[in-house]
Order: structure tokens, then sequence, then C-alpha cells
């Protein structure tokens, strides 16, 4: 059968929307991949911070891969993807907690020098942002599970060619990645879209997968076509993401599989940072004092501000 001859094949599922992860795979190619769509997501987590527009792009452009990557995760779990810079960035942080039967729960933040930020134009590149550093994935699945991280250097000239060499270091897995951040040009809200293909080649563990030739030419033509998406059709509310797909994949027949759905949720709580408090150390309690004797922490996360009165660090100092 001629290529262009192969039907689309659609799964039994409900149309894509805002906020979810499609996964998918190319009928007669050894290839899958997800896309990604956040709408109110990505505006609620920027939204919560006043950071420069640069800033909320990458920390927008983050949020979508930790979305693709932490969306594989096939047991209850937290995939967190950490970026550390000497540049105007020192660390830009996107976790996603996946729950069984559950949304999962995306957030994010970023530590920004400003004095340093200042002194480049309006759109600096990845590389100036960041300098030297490196961007480590990392997977904790809970006591019971060895906790896994991976780390690549940041020496690539974007957060998605970070994202492909460290498949490429550590999974050895062949992969192409795109992502996208803008403002909706009706709302202002912002939204987010990303794509990811990779290549399911067999191979030795630990060593790089080689593809064979008719592999390769599957592959390359997979590649190509998922990069002739538009960012504007990856982030577009009016465009469903399976339209998207069929868009790109129709000659070759595409088959979708159940969404993951995503919303903003931050862990942070007043019991929570109470015990952090709780574990400090007499001189660092009495440190973190204000003025008017009480201490106030702000989740770097969601931003939220938590003010601890006198009488509650005097419970703390008890130990009760």
């Amino acid at each position: 059968m001629q290529m262009n001859e192969v039907p689309i094949i659609i799964a039994d599922v409900p149309g894509s929307r805002d906020n979810e992860v499609r996964p998918f795979q190319i009928e007669g190619m050894d290839v899958r991949g997800r896309a990604v769509r956040l709408g109110t997501v990505v505006d609620q987590i920027l939204s919560a911070h006043d950071y420069p527009e640069v800033i909320n792009v990458l920390l927008g452009d983050l949020l979508s891969l930790t979305a693709l990557l932490g969306s594989m995760l096939k047991y209850d779990g937290i995939v967190t993807v950490q970026l550390k810079g000497s540049g105007a960035i020192k660390m830009l942080v996107a976790d996603l907690e996946v729950s069984e039967g559950e949304p999962g729960k995306l957030r994010a933040y970023a530590q920004i020098d400003y004095d340093i930020l200042k002194q480049y134009g309006k759109n600096p590149s990845f590389k100036a942002l960041m300098k030297k550093g490196y961007m480590a994935l990392t997977i904790d699945q809970g006591e019971d599970m060895d906790r896994y991280q991976g780390v690549v250097e940041l020496d690539s000239a974007s957060l998605k060619d970070t994202a492909v060499l460290y498949f490429k270091q550590s999974e050895q897995t062949p992969t192409e990645i795109r992502l996208t951040t803008c403002r909706d040009q009706v709302t202002g809200n912002w939204r987010s879209g990303g794509i990811m293909v990779q290549h399911l080649s067999r191979g030795e563990e630990g060593q790089e997968r080689l593809l064979e030739d008719d592999q390769a030419d599957a592959w390359n033509r997979a590649t190509v076509l998922m990069n002739s998406v538009k960012d504007e059709e990856l982030s577009d509310p009016t465009l469903d993401l399976d339209q998207v797909l069929f868009r790109l994949y129709h000659e070759d027949g595409v088959r979708v599989f159940e969404p993951s759905h995503l919303e903003h949720g931050c862990r942070c709580s007043r019991e929570r940072i109470f015990f952090v408090l709780k574990s400090l150390s007499e001189d660092d309690i009495n440190h973190a004092f204000e003025d008017d004797k009480t201490i106030n922490v702000n989740c770097e996360f969601c931003n939220k501000d938590y003010a601890f009165s006198e009488e509650e660090i005097a419970e703390v100092r008890s130990g009760d």
C-alpha cells in the first residue's frame, strides 16, 4: 500500500482540549509521540508572578516540556525539570505531580538576577540568559522506589535542544521536540504548547541506538513533518490537538490515545511550612524573625505569603 493511502486511525476518545497531553503513534513507523496544550494552567502560573516577558516565555516552554516528560510516568510520582545557570537566570524549576485517576498538577518558578538581566536587550538568547549550568530531570516515585536523576550540561542553543541532548546522552533515544509560549491575541492570556516524537529503536541497553537505513528514512520523515508545525498551531485555542496531528501525519496515519489532563496545583500549605519551621535551628528561627515578631514565608512556586505569629513561633520553639 502506498504511504498516502493509509487512513488516519483515531482511537475512541473525546476530542482534545486545553490543559492536556495527547499521546499518539504514527502508523507504519516505530515512532511515538506526545502533544501538549496549556491554557489556563500556564496563565495561572505565570500570572502569579511579575516576571519579564522573556522569562515567562521560557518558563512556559519549561512547563510544556515538563508536562510532556511527566505524562510518560506510569506510576504515581513527581517529575521535576530544573535548570541551574550562572547568567541572569539562576534557576528555573517546573514539576508535575502524577496521581492515578486525577489530573496532573503543574507548578513552576524562576530565580532571576535582575541586575544581570537589565544588561540585555528585549530578546536575549537562551545561552545568554543561562550561561554555564545544567538541566536535571528528577523522578521521585516515593519511598518504595529509587529516585532517578539525569543531568545534561547547558551547552545547547535552546531549552528544546537541551532536552533533545538529554535523551541522546541519558536515554540513547532519538528524540525531536518543539515548544512554544505566547499571549493569546484576543484575551492576552498566556498559552503554551509542544510536541515530541521519539523513535522506539531497538539496541543494547546503555548503548546509542543506531537506526537502520529504512528506520532512518522513516524517522527523518517523522521529524521533518513534526517540525513543519507552526507555533500558532501548537497554541491556537480554536485548533484541536487531534487536528494538529492529522495535519502533520494524515498521509501516514496516526493513532491517538487517552489524554492526560492537567491543572495548576501547588503543594504548599501552612501545615507543611510549619513542619519545615520546626526543623530549623534556634539561630535560623531568630534570623527569620521580622520587626513585628512574626515570620513571613513566601512560596516561590505560587507566590503565596504565609505569616506565622509570635505565639505560633513559640510553639515551634517548644517542639510540640
